[in-house]
């Protein structure tokens, strides 16, 4: 009998350190908001010394895309992912001329290209000249492309005449 009431004693014992446990967890979980309030983040100028000045990253992106197409030829020129961009452009379309002049200052991913077709057919699968540029980095580029009837010039990489 002894063995008994010890057991039922020692259970006792245990239930009550359950709920004085669990009453410290609910008066700890009713109380957080109160504890965590100086965690609380001021947000403001440089002149309050209780403020954090925040920052977040910007990402610029600029596309320009030209279809000229009594040529049956396009031109492009695309900016991604760049955290400085600086672009000046001039775009001419004639019925036998495209010029495409780019000035670009930046930092990030560049694409410069252009895609003339066949004159007859017009078909993508028939193309006559392809020219694709890919800068990534930190690059201050001057690009000109003209592409004249039966005649392609691009200053800067190839020889212009």
């Amino acid at each position: 009998m002894k063995n008994t009431v010890g057991a039922f004693l020692r259970s006792c014992e245990r239930i009550k350190l359950v709920k004085r446990f669990l009453g410290i967890m609910i008066i700890m979980i009713i109380l957080s908001p109160a504890l965590a309030e100086h965690y609380v983040m001021e947000i403001g100028s440089k002149s309050n010394p209780n403020a954090h000045l925040f920052s977040y990253d910007q990402k610029f992106r600029e596309t320009t895309r030209l279809h000229n197409y009594p040529m049956d030829m396009s031109a492009s020129k695309e900016f991604t992912d760049a955290t400085r961009l600086s672009t000046r452009m001039e775009l001419k379309a004639l019925p036998n001329l495209t010029e495409m002049v780019i000035d670009a200052d930046f930092i990030g991913i560049g694409r410069i290209g252009y895609l003339v077709l066949d004159p007859e057919t017009g078909e993508v699968k028939k193309e006559m000249s392809r020219i694709n540029h890919m800068f990534v980095g930190n690059f201050s580029i001057e690009e000109q492309i003209i592409v004249a009837k039966d005649h392609m010039c691009e200053c800067g990489y190839l020889p212009c005449a």
